[in-house]
Parts: C-alpha cells; structure tokens; sequence
C-alpha cells in the first residue's frame, strides 16, 4: 500500500506543474461547458481491442457570447496493441478522429455553418501499478489531415498537414475495488505546422501552430458499476495560451467531463 504522503505529494505536483494561470492586466475570456464521451471497446484478443468513442461538448455559459448551444461533436474509433510487463502496462491506440464545429449565425441576414477536421491519432499510454496507486503517462500524437473552415477557401488549404503533442501525466488512487480518485495534468505542444497556412489562423478548426497552445487539470473519479461498466466524471479546468506571444493566457474554459466506458471481451 502507498503511504498517504506519497500520494499528498503527487497530488501537490500535479497541481503546481498544472499551468493554472497567473494573475493577469486584463481578464480572459471564460466560458463552461458539459463535456460527454461513450467510450466502448470490444477485446478481441489479449493484445487487440478495438474502440468507438462519440462524444459531444455543449457550452453553459460564455463571458462573451450569448451561452447555450453545441460546440464541437466528436468521434474516435480503430484499433489497440495491448501487452504487459509485469507492473507495466502498454497500451497503443491508433485512431481516426472526427471533430466537427457547429458555428452559429452571427447577426441578422447571416447563417449557420459548419466547420470539421479528420485527424490521425497515435497514443503511446503506459501504465505503472504501485499497490492502490497507478501512475500513467499518455502521449498523444494528434495528426491533422484535413481542416474545413471559413478561413481556407482551397482545397490546397484544406488539404494539409500539422502535428501536435499532448502530454498528459496522472495520478490515480484505489479507495475501493470499483472507486479510485483520479489527478491529471496535460500539456498541449504544437510541433509541426502546415506550411501552406502557415499566415492564416491556427488551432481548432485550423491547423496547429508550433509551441504551447493549451494545458488542461483533470479531477475527477472512476466509479465501477458492473463488471465491463464504469462511468468517470471530472472536473477539467482548460487554459489557452498564445504561442506567438510567450503564451499569453487568452482563454479559460471549465468542463463538467463525464465518460462513460464499456468493455466486451469478444474472445
């Protein structure tokens, strides 16, 4: 069993290494938003699974538009490798992911539109299990591949290529069997852009730009219902940062993020 300190250390680590912003001159835009995935994965043997995730953000409140409405919907789906080593654990999913943009009419006589990106994930996780305390680090390597927006107006535009790195580290603590506490921090990277739109606007929906963009703090719980069942909601405090302007805090967003996982063994 890890002694309680360990964990109070791990927890305060997270915490300050989290990028929880700093004071500032002039007040961000804020917003709040329910955030929703369905995650459902099928085992098909001891090392391959395979996962479809849809997922959807609605926006509660916003400090500079009117509140209400969907924000962004979601989908990743494809394969998993799966092998152990003891008290390590690998995991490698290999995922098409689907983002899609509902963009409200702005003003009179104007219409709605709709913005969407595909998108190539590779996600190194590695699991370490210390008695009740499991300790993770997941790397997501987010490819995007297509981005249509009212910014690219060719197909040459939307047609290209940008890499970003999400690190994310966490923390998770068993109180029971079927309870554990989760502690998370995750760190966005841009390091690839596309050099096509490289003077038009970057970050979703658009392609990424080089450097630190977005950090995000996780709190939350994993709660078993029934075996192959569990729900997870969480606290997600996320930060927007410029990169071209020594990450300039532009935005803070807070999710109410739930996730509900299932898991069927189909061998």
């Amino acid at each position: 069993m890890v002694p309680r300190r360990a964990l109070s250390i791990l927890v305060v680590a997270v915490i300050l290494l989290s990028g929880v912003p700093p004071l500032f001159a002039e007040e961000p835009r804020s917003d709040a938003q329910v955030w929703l995935y369905g995650n459902m994965t099928g085992v098909i043997t001891p090392s391959w699974a395979y996962t479809v995730m849809p997922g959807i953000r609605y926006r509660l409140t916003d400090s500079k538009e009117d509140p209400g409405g969907v924000t962004m919907y979601e989908l990743f789906t494809g394969p998993m490798y799966m092998h152990r080593f003891g008290s390590l654990r690998l995991r490698v999913p290999l995922w098409y992911y689907y983002m899609g943009f509902p963009i409200p009419a702005k003003g009179e006589g104007s219409e709605n539109d709709y913005f969407d990106s595909h998108n190539l994930e590779v996600i190194p996780i590695l699991d370490y299990a210390l008695g009740r305390l499991t300790l993770t680090s997941r790397s997501i390597f987010h490819s995007k591949l297509y981005a249509r927006n009212a910014a690219f107006k060719t197909d040459s535009h939307r047609n290209g290529y940008s890499l970003l790195l999400r690190q994310m580290l966490q923390a998770s603590y068993s109180l029971t069997p079927g309870i554990a506490l989760v502690l998370a921090d995750e760190v966005f990277l841009g390091l690839v852009e596309d050099d096509e739109t490289a003077d038009i606007n970057k970050g979703e929906p658009f392609f990424e730009k080089k450097g630190f963009s977005m950090n995000r703090l996780y709190a939350g719980a994993s709660v078993a219902i029934i075996p192959g069942l569990s729900v997870s909601p969480q606290y997600v405090l996320e930060t927007h940062h410029n990169p071209d302007k020594d990450s300039e805090l532009t935005r803070i967003r807070h999710y109410l993020f739930v996730t509900i996982n299932g898991v069927v063994s189909l061998f």
